[in-house]
């Protein structure tokens, strides 16, 4: 798989779990078990330093998709784009061009790549 596309899944990733982590019902767990969530901070660092590692035009298609979609990276399955589940066009189909370019939805958007 493509670095970059690997980057993209790993930095969609951590946003799921700043999100879970940062949760209104996390914070209500918390209180009410009397426990401390701890990590935040180092997964924060986390997604700062794979923002970095990104060029500036793939960061903001992925913040905008983030944002839309509540996230950015989807798979194809079946040669369905599973982030809207139409059928991706045949040129875009062939797994290992696929994997090894950024790629993405021509409906959608999202960054694809297949399983």
């Amino acid at each position: 798989m493509n670095k970059l596309l690997q980057t993209l899944v790993m930095l969609q990733d951590l946003d799921c779990m700043i999100a879970e982590v940062s949760s209104k019902d996390a914070k209500n767990i918390e209180k009410k078990m009397g426990l401390k969530i701890k990590g935040e901070e180092k997964l924060q660092e986390a997604k700062e330093t794979l923002e970095q590692s990104l060029p500036p035009a793939v960061l903001l298609r992925y913040h905008r998709l983030m944002k839309r979609f509540g996230r950015a990276v989807a798979p194809v399955v079946g040669n369905n784009c599973m982030g809207c589940y139409v059928s991706v066009p045949k040129r875009l189909t062939v797994r290992e061009i696929g994997n090894r370019e950024l790629r993405h939805c021509e409906r959608c958007g999202m960054f694809l790549y297949w399983v």
